[in-house]
């Protein structure tokens, strides 16, 4: 099958792309919801509380950062006299960052997780894509929820437009996807690319102002950050959760451009090896 994509039309590749993935979900949603389901419960099996688990981690977390920053740390944001205004810059801009880390890092190992499925002739095995992106959403969403509920609880009230945050995460997680199409491939050969991928999520996270802010970097760091995607990513969704105001649309752009490409890129390195890839699990 050939992938409906133009180089000389950036809109219509990005269409074609994007209309490509989503026919193929469309055609295997039952399979793919069941997926979904069967892995959320198996997360908990055998627990008392079930899911709920998925609700009790993100809240904790959530409590302790506010806590430990807000309170024992006494953080403050530069120009803001409210204690809370740190925790929401820190998970305004770490929970994006969790379900973007959890997607790369199961779609790494997607292939040797599910041999036994990969193996049958029948099996759509794009669907594998499909189920861990979303099941890395609903995570987010979960925690997103207890989030705000924190928020409201506090005193606080996110802007209106903090429902444009959704997006943005969306399109990080397609940034995310695209890079673990990528390493998935790349792991079915080399096998050391599960650790690589595991050691170098470390190294990005600490080198993205999401647990620090960016202003107490030299200007030469602050410059070179612009480079960095997830910065970029990080930026929008502090920008839009803590102040209502939009990104531009020249980052927009950029971030979009830049998921459409990575998309394509580990779509094409998927369709290229998945014949390959039977052969080697």
């Amino acid at each position: 099958m050939h992938l409906p994509l133009n180089a000389g039309r950036p809109r219509g590749a990005a269409g074609g792309l994007i209309g490509w993935i989503l026919g193929s979900l469309a055609r295997n949603w039952d399979l793919l919801s069941q997926m979904v389901m069967t892995d959320l419960r198996g997360r908990y099996v055998g627990s008392s509380l079930g899911l709920f688990w998925s609700v009790i981690h993100p809240l904790v977390m959530i409590i302790i950062y506010t806590l430990v920053f807000s309170r024992v740390m006494g953080a403050r944001l530069p120009g803001t006299v409210d204690r809370y205004a740190y925790s929401i810059y820190l998970c305004s801009g770490l929970l994006p960052w969790m379900a973007f880390q959890e997607l790369v890092q199961r779609s790494t190992t997607i292939f040797p997780d599910n041999a036994g499925l990969v193996r049958k002739v029948a099996f759509p095995k794009v669907v594998l894509y499909g189920f861990v992106t979303l099941s890395s959403a609903i995570n987010f969403g979960l925690a997103v929820g207890v989030f705000v509920l924190v928020l409201g609880l506090s005193g606080h009230l996110l802007p209106a437009t903090a429902l444009l945050w959704l997006p943005l995460v969306a399109l990080q997680l397609g940034f995310a996807l695209g890079l673990g199409m990528i390493m998935s491939v790349l792991h079915v050969f080399v096998r050391d690319t599960a650790q690589l991928v595991s050691v170098l999520l470390q190294v990005w996270f600490w080198m993205t102002p999401i647990v620090y802010v960016d202003t107490i970097l030299p200007a030469w760091a602050q410059r070179a950050e612009l480079l960095n995607p997830l910065f970029v990513f990080s930026a929008a969704h502090r920008s839009v959760v803590l102040s209502g105001t939009l990104p531009t649309l020249a980052s927009t752009a950029g971030l979009g451009a830049l998921t459409v490409v990575t998309l394509a890129a580990g779509l094409a390195l998927y369709r290229r090896f998945r014949a390959d890839i039977l052969d080697e699990l």
